[in-house]
């Protein structure tokens, strides 16, 4: 009877295993991480418009008589939104302002957030758009 000495044969098959899922796994999280920043990018572009449209709907005309201080303008409207944008760079932000007729109360008022997007892994560059109207209560 011969005793042989028994070998590991597979001693390498890890690695070989590995080099092939590590990559696709990698892959894979990267993607999901770059749909999360376009989600973020999104929910942030969104969020501006409707903080904007807030400020402005109870900085109307008769915010102004009450307190003494000038109603909220577009340029007023635009340089809020552009500071709500925390993660979004400035640059790349276009804010429109608009009422209905004017910005006394009962009137809409609505801002328009564009925001160009220069894109991340399979996710090209894009435009993000979000429009908030409400109603001037103040």
């Amino acid at each position: 009877m011969r005793l042989h000495r028994h070998t590991d044969r597979r001693s390498g098959a890890a690695v070989v295993e590995a080099a092939i899922v590590l990559p696709v796994a990698l892959l894979l999280i990267y993607g999901i991480m770059s749909g999360a920043v376009m989600v973020l990018v999104t929910d942030e572009v969104a969020t501006v418009s409707r903080e904007g449209a807030r400020w402005a709907s109870v900085r109307g005309y008769t915010y102004g008589r009450t307190t003494n201080r000038p109603p909220a303008t577009a340029d007023d409207i635009r340089n809020y939104c552009l500071a709500q944008g925390v993660t979004l760079d400035p640059s790349k932000m276009t804010v429109n302002v608009s009422w209905t007729t004017s910005n006394m109360m009962g009137n809409y008022v609505t801002v328009e957030v564009r925001y160009q997007w220069e894109g991340l892994a399979i996710f090209g560059p894009r435009e993000f758009v979000s429009r908030s109207t409400m109603l001037v209560s103040y």
